[in-house]
């Protein structure tokens, strides 16, 4: 539909014309990442950007791998929709995930994704607070000798990230949010990247009078990013207890339907399978469950 640098930063609003939006999946932008050669690029398609983030979902055919090397100047998530797939960092690391847990990139982590699957496989991506800078895809790629892979030609001289890594596998508390799954500061010290297994989330609880089910994959002070989960049940329909946040942010829709009810603007959407909502900040919201099953979102906040 157009190009990533016309759009960066004003889909679905212009920055200074903010307002709740349902985004269906056919309303997404599309485009190849990288631009310039489709035998290495992944499909592209982008469900918001605005001024504090970037929300989107890009797909690796059987066998394939986007390349070269990416990098941002924020953080990014993952949410694997679809896997399994191999990602790998410039320091060596290399994650394999599977379909439903999440990764952690700190900005400045040079990156790609591997499908060695014989599926097409799909990611769900958040990175803020900025995508890219003036050049996209970066104008300068590390070469083989600056980067670290199984016999790589300049290995013993590059960092050993062994001491960097941390172990991120104990249960976590209401007060690691804002830290999770790592120390931020540090993670972009070191460069560290984190594969969150199902396992690994934060778990928490958003509500007394209606709860439901938090799990953050990461939560910093650039953003938060996980999984919402509203039961069934109950006299009506099961709705979460309205909430209200300081930054931008956006539901992008796993398991539905699920509506979004407006509690201020008395305004309600209905978000059916890979539908995204995009909230301005400060917008006051719940979710509706009028299903006889869970019902699931991913969530994407600047700023709780």
């Amino acid at each position: 539909m157009a190009k990533l640098v016309d759009i960066q930063g004003r889909f679905p609003c212009e920055p200074d014309n903010k307002k709740p939006t349902l985004i269906k999946k056919w309303e997404y932008s599309t485009a190849l990442y990288p631009p310039n050669n489709a035998f290495t690029s992944d499909n592209t398609f982008t469900l918001v950007t605005t001024d504090t983030f970037m929300l989107g979902i890009y797909e690796l055919g059987p066998g394939g791998v986007f390349a070269p090397l990416d990098i941002h100047p924020g953080d990014e998530s993952y949410y694997i929709l679809n896997g399994p797939v191999v990602q790998r960092s410039g320091n060596g690391q290399f994650a394999y995930l599977e379909t439903g847990e999440g990764l952690f990139m700190p900005e400045g982590a040079w990156h790609c994704c591997h499908n060695f699957s014989d599926q097409k496989t799909r990611i769900l991506y958040f990175i803020t607070p900025k995508a890219w800078d003036e050049h996209i895809p970066p104008a300068v790629i590390p070469t083989e000798e600056e980067t670290k892979f199984y016999k790589g030609p300049n290995n013993d001289n590059l960092p050993d990230m062994r001491g960097a890594i941390k172990d991120i596998s104990r249960q976590g508390c209401t007060d690691d949010i804002g830290c999770w799954p790592v120390d931020p500061a540090e993670a972009r010290k070191t460069g560290a990247v984190y594969a969150v297994r199902d396992f690994e989330k934060l778990n928490n609880v958003h509500g007394t009078t209606h709860p439901m089910l938090l799990r953050f994959i990461t939560s910093n002070d650039y953003g938060h990013f996980g999984e919402m989960v509203l039961p069934a049940g109950g006299y009506g329909p099961r709705c979460s207890d309205p909430d209200v946040h300081k930054g931008d942010g956006a539901l992008y829709c796993v398991d539905g339907p699920v509506t979004v009810n407006l509690v201020d603007a008395e305004e309600s959407f209905v978000l059916e399978p890979e539908d995204t909502f995009f909230l301005p900040a400060g917008t006051k919201y719940q979710l509706v469950n009028f299903e006889n099953k869970p019902v699931k979102v991913v969530f994407a906040i600047t700023e709780l």
